[in-house]
């Protein structure tokens, strides 16, 4: 994502990017539930808020340190 510390809205292709996955796996994510829903500002414009991006990263750590060891 670029300018990171002062962008406070995200596209799908930002948040793909940083994720490294197409738009077509963020949006296939919200479907199943797996990713933040976005917000509609308009017809067909669809952002993140970084703070949405920066608590879902959060989740997924705690998620990963809770699993146990194989």
């Amino acid at each position: 994502m670029k300018n990171t510390s002062l962008q406070m809205y995200f596209t799908d292709t930002e948040v793909g990017n940083y994720y490294s996955v197409s738009r077509g796996t963020i949006r296939r994510w919200i479907r199943e539930g797996k990713f933040p829903r976005g917000k509609k500002l308009s017809s067909g414009s669809t952002r993140w808020l970084r703070s949405d991006i920066e608590e879902f990263d959060q989740a997924v750590l705690r998620m990963n340190e809770e699993m146990p060891a194989e």
